[in-house]
């Protein structure tokens, strides 16, 4: 069965909506055109928005934008890590799993210190909403982590 965009966007917004419910402190109501990206300052090719909190000292979320074919090189964060999938296919693969295609709606969650890799597929962008408890960080994976 398919969905539409929007009916996606309002499932995701629910699921975070829950999350922030006792931190919010004004509204925020973006338009996809008032979105203000930004480049990631670990990985240029990335863009970034901030919905909440501060992904430098703790609990947060953001939507990422990967650029069409982007892959990051195996990598883990010190805090949990769940994603869910607005647009594009994501392949991920963590340790000691296979490789599954994640497409939109789809969602992901990748504990602590987990050394993971992730793709963008070829044939468009990827956007996801990225929400974590802890400050955001890429740790590229050592040679002797498993991928």
């Amino acid at each position: 069965m398919r969905t539409s965009f929007g009916s996606r966007l309002s499932t995701l917004a629910a699921l975070f909506a829950i999350a922030t419910i006792a931190t919010a402190q004004s509204a925020k109501v973006w338009s996809y055109e008032e979105l203000a990206w930004k480049a990631d300052g670990a990985l240029p090719s990335v863009q970034s928005v901030l919905l909440w909190g501060d992904p430098s000292t703790g609990e947060h979320a953001m939507l990422r934008k990967f650029p069409a074919g982007f892959a990051p090189p195996p990598h883990r964060h010190a805090a949990t890590e769940r994603v869910v999938v607005v647009s594009g296919t994501l392949l991920v693969r963590y340790a000691g799993s296979q490789e599954k295609k994640l497409g939109p709606g789809s969602y992901s969650e990748i504990p602590a210190n987990m050394v993971h890799a992730v793709k963008c597929l070829e044939d468009a962008a990827c956007v996801f909403v990225l929400a974590s408890p802890g400050a955001f960080a890429i740790i590229p994976a050592s040679p002797g982590d498993t991928k």
